[in-house]
């Protein structure tokens, strides 16, 4: 196993990463101080992992609840019929919750937990390559409503997280893409060790143990350091943002239908390349190197269909933004990003309408 140790001014909690990480842990160690416990888990993971869900929640002594996936079900109404449903089993302060499943369910659980009693302990046991590399690490942790995503949220930092990679086996190709995107981003703002990793493989060959773990280390162990600078995400942690000021509008204004989030989050990287080559601050070159690194796993080969009008609405609600300016994070070189910056919004628009008409 290996452990990365994420250092943060709200306390520190360990990322333990490798193989059958949870068959080396002691689970009723880490929830005997805690009165009850409730793992929320994703539906998907409990019918292909059913009988592991359920040795985890024994050894946990915790009771399952399942959760449906997709953002949809990431919701504040939702939330308030897990919150009566704790009340009722008799959920406390000292309560702890345990979240099995990907990004959607990590953000849940640890807003449930952030909210619950004005916050109870949460530990994370991410299933997806996006929630091990990105996700379930930092402590962002929120809910959609219509306007956009993540608007109702908090800063929840968790006991620690698990990431054992034997879930990763029966992921469809579809959700690794999810996890290379953000991958893709760590390397273009700042983890420059991924980028022969991503040059080297493809969808094919970077399912490979070795190659998985190395990358979810590398990308964990940069989004780890960037969040021990930054907890409340003032000033660096903004750089974690790389690509889903779009990407994130992309998803609000298709209603989180027909696009995952790493094909929204490509999207974004692309358009905010874009923005960042017009702006005269990234090259040509480097422009094209981001292109053709997204291109190398099928990544903004064709765009879906969008209103540009209506995504920069939503980019509008961004938390980003300020008195009414639009501000992005945007790269003057492949590992060294730029963030609050404010761009025109006919900008915008133009390279959003441009990328609509490829």
């Amino acid at each position: 196993m290996r452990y990365i140790t994420v250092r943060t001014r709200d306390g520190d909690y360990d990322i333990v990463l490798g193989r059958r990480a949870l068959d080396d842990m002691d689970l009723a160690q880490l929830s005997e101080q805690f009165d009850m416990v409730g793992c929320i888990v994703s539906e998907r993971v409990l019918a292909l992992h059913e009988d592991t869900v359920q040795k985890i929640a024994a050894r946990f002594g915790g009771k399952i609840y399942p959760m449906r996936d997709g953002e949809e079900n990431k919701n504040y109404l939702h939330a308030e019929r897990f919150f009566n449903l704790f009340l009722k089993e008799g959920f406390t302060r000292k309560s702890l919750l345990v979240g099995i499943g990907g990004g959607v369910v990590g953000d849940f659980s640890g807003f449930c937990a952030a909210a619950y009693m004005r916050g109870i302990a949460i530990i994370h046991i991410p299933t997806t390559l996006l929630a091990m590399v990105d996700s379930s690490i930092g402590g962002k942790v929120a809910v959609n409503i219509h306007a956009g995503k993540n608007i109702v949220g908090a800063f929840h930092q968790p006991q620690s997280v698990i990431a054992d990679t034997r879930f990763l086996h029966s992921l469809p190709v579809s959700e690794i893409q999810n996890g290379i995107a953000e991958t893709i981003k760590h390397a273009l703002i700042g983890e420059l060790r991924l980028i022969p990793i991503l040059n080297r493989h493809t969808l094919t060959s970077i399912r490979e143990d070795e190659v998985m773990e190395e990358l979810i280390f590398l990308s964990a162990s940069f989004k780890a350091a960037v969040v021990g600078q930054d907890v409340r995400e003032a000033e660096i942690r903004a750089i974690l943002n790389y690509g889903h000021t779009v990407g994130h509008a992309l998803e609000s204004w298709m209603h989180y239908k027909e696009i995952s989030h790493g094909e929204a989050v490509a999207w974004g990287m692309k358009a905010e390349a874009e923005i960042s080559r017009r702006m005269g601050f990234l090259s040509d070159t480097d422009a094209k190197h981001i292109h053709e690194l997204l291109a190398r796993y099928n990544f903004a080969e064709k765009p879906p269909a969008f209103d540009p009008a209506g995504v920069l609405e939503h980019m509008k609600f961004d938390k980003k933004n300020i008195k009414g300016s639009l501000r992005c994070v945007l790269l003057k070189k492949i590992g060294e990003p730029l963030y609050n910056i404010e761009v025109e919004a006919s900008l915008v628009f133009e390279v959003l309408k441009n990328m609509g008409e490829q």
